[in-house]
């Protein structure tokens, strides 16, 4: 399975990934809700327990960046319109609860415990500024920051 997105916004994903022509899917405006944002495409998460729940997330000042499908991208949800208006960089599942998500975002980190439902700001790591990538090291979460540095939140306890 490989997915795709690119900076208008467009949506692919291939089950045929290592054969020498993949076929690939055009999934952005399919079903009954259409992944429609024609915003820079910044990252694609798959839930590593899930292959059917994918997280594509848009850049952009504006609501509507952070989308789901738990069906492997027949419908979506757009699950970013409570977040801030800003530019989502990166979205991480945490490794062992998958209905723990972290975004990186233009005005820091985001959290949400309830599969994206909800989300809520954090009390670690960097401050009010623009998060360039999330990425584990085990239950650690490290986020990079665009000129702040680089900080890590243990979330071995969650």
């Amino acid at each position: 399975m490989v997915w795709v997105g690119y900076e208008q916004g467009q949506v692919f994903k291939t089950t045929s990934g290592t054969q020498i022509n993949p076929i690939w899917q055009k999934i952005d405006h399919a079903g009954i809700h259409p992944l429609t944002p024609s915003r820079y495409c910044t990252r694609i998460t798959i839930d590593p327990r899930n292959q059917n729940i994918v997280y594509v997330t848009f850049g952009g000042y504006t609501r509507g960046n952070v989308w789901k499908t738990t069906d492997g991208g027949v419908t979506w949800s757009n699950i970013g319109n409570l977040l801030p208006e800003a530019p989502i960089r990166s979205l991480v599942v945490h490794p062992r609860k998958s209905n723990l998500l972290y975004l990186g975002t233009e005005v820091g980190v985001f959290a949400s415990e309830d599969s994206g439902v909800t989300w809520g700001a954090t009390n670690e790591g960097p401050t009010n500024c623009s998060v360039d990538d999330l990425f584990w090291m085990n239950e650690v979460l490290v986020c990079a920051t665009h000129g702040r540095g680089m900080f890590t939140i243990n979330l071995a306890g969650v």
